[in-house]
């Protein structure tokens, strides 16, 4: 790893290069886990003179994810010297979707087996506890906002989305924003 980020670089020396995983941040509350394993691997980077920017964190996340493990990974990505980025931002809220069953996109409107993917609506009240997570969650992100250098949503919409049944975006299917973007812009 650490001679790929050295290739990287010579073959770009003004790109920022980012370890980019998922489930980065499980843990890091207790420095346990994933989290723990993530930081001796990009310790090791760093002492070996990786040119590394910064850590992606994947935030395939839903509305029960630990906010304090998310918060406490900044801060120790950020006692590496090193960025942060989030990336693939979504939130669900509904469902046992991970994502691995076809929506409507390229399937039709039946997948395998000729069963229906048309995912179940969010309830009102799922869809505040997912605006309550993404206030809090941007909450976090404003706090460290000198560390995190940017947020990308893993979609537009839910009608798009690889996690569809789970409603994990903040505009619905039909491209009307949802309680949890009204909670980001109040942030």
């Amino acid at each position: 790893l650490t001679m790929a980020f050295k290739w990287a670089h010579e073959a770009d020396p003004h790109a920022e290069l980012y370890y980019n995983d998922y489930g980065i941040e499980s843990g890091a509350a207790r420095n346990t886990g994933k989290h723990a394993s993530s930081m001796m691997l990009i310790k090791r980077l760093v002492e070996e003179g990786a040119p590394i920017d910064g850590v992606g964190i994947h935030g395939h996340w839903t509305a029960r994810t630990n906010l304090a493990d998310v918060e406490q990974a900044i801060i120790n990505y950020k006692s590496l010297g090193l960025n942060v980025a989030i990336s693939e931002l979504d939130v669900a809220v509904i469902g046992s979707n991970s994502g691995a069953f076809p929506t409507r996109g390229g399937f039709g409107r039946r997948g395998f087996g000729g069963r229906s993917f048309t995912p179940e609506p969010a309830s009102a009240e799922a869809l505040e506890q997912q605006a309550d997570f993404y206030g809090k969650l941007f909450e976090i992100f404003e706090r460290h906002s000198d560390t995190i250098s940017r947020v990308t949503f893993w979609g537009i919409s839910d009608r798009r989305s690889w996690r569809s049944r789970q409603s994990p975006l903040l505009f619905d299917r039909e491209l009307k924003p949802k309680p949890a973007y009204q909670a980001i812009l109040d942030v």
